[in-house]
């Protein structure tokens, strides 16, 4: 289940910091100063906190809502990046001739802004799915994440560790397995700030 809440976890993330980035670009200047004086405010908080002060209020939650919470705690990188990338985009001949004809903004959005966010959001979605990976299954090892019988990384080391089972490959291969799953995601980002990066 960690890929799972991690995936859904990070498509959270990046549509609500998409949202909040594009409409701070395209909202003026007021608009922009309170978005992302928001923002700021928010990454002050650390986010491994904020997880377990809501966890620990409300007990354990279903998976789905847990992988929302970690969306919800995990968008201000991205809707900064898609702020960035956006007021990019609205300064290109293309982007400032589309305004100029009074195109209308859902359809600005749609048709021209989007597209040329892709490469940015596919590359922020693989940095908060490793990001959200080790976070679920550290929640899930305290006891605070994905409960049993449901399986997780996270606990089934807590299974291993607490004496329920005695096998030394309950604690190795979890862990190997979140390592892996958070270097290749880095990988996957890195090549893919390369392929940008390329002529």
């Amino acid at each position: 289940m960690s890929l799972g809440i991690a995936t859904l976890a990070v498509l959270v993330a990046i549509s609500i910091g998409t949202l909040v980035g594009v409409v701070a670009a395209l909202g003026g200047r007021v608009v922009d100063a309170v978005l992302m004086r928001c923002t700021d405010a928010m990454l002050a908080v650390p986010r491994v906190l904020t997880l377990l002060l809501v966890v620990a209020t409300t007990g354990p939650l279903p998976p789905a809502a847990f992988a929302l919470l970690i969306g919800a705690t995990g968008w201000m990188s991205t809707a900064r990046l898609a702020r960035n990338e956006t007021l990019r985009l609205l300064a290109t001949e293309h982007l400032r001739a589309a305004r100029a004809l009074g195109v209308p903004a859902p359809r600005l959005v749609r048709r021209h802004l989007l597209p040329g966010l892709l490469p940015t959001l596919v590359a922020a979605g693989t940095v908060a799915f490793a990001a959200a990976i080790p976070l679920e299954a550290g929640l899930s090892f305290l006891g605070l994440g994905v409960q049993p019988p449901d399986p997780s990384w996270g606990n089934i080391i807590t299974a291993a560790e607490s004496g329920i089972v005695r096998h030394w490959w309950m604690v190795v291969f979890p862990t190997v397995a979140i390592v892996g799953t958070v270097l290749s995601a880095h990988l996957v980002a890195e090549r893919i700030g390369t392929a940008r990066g390329a002529p």
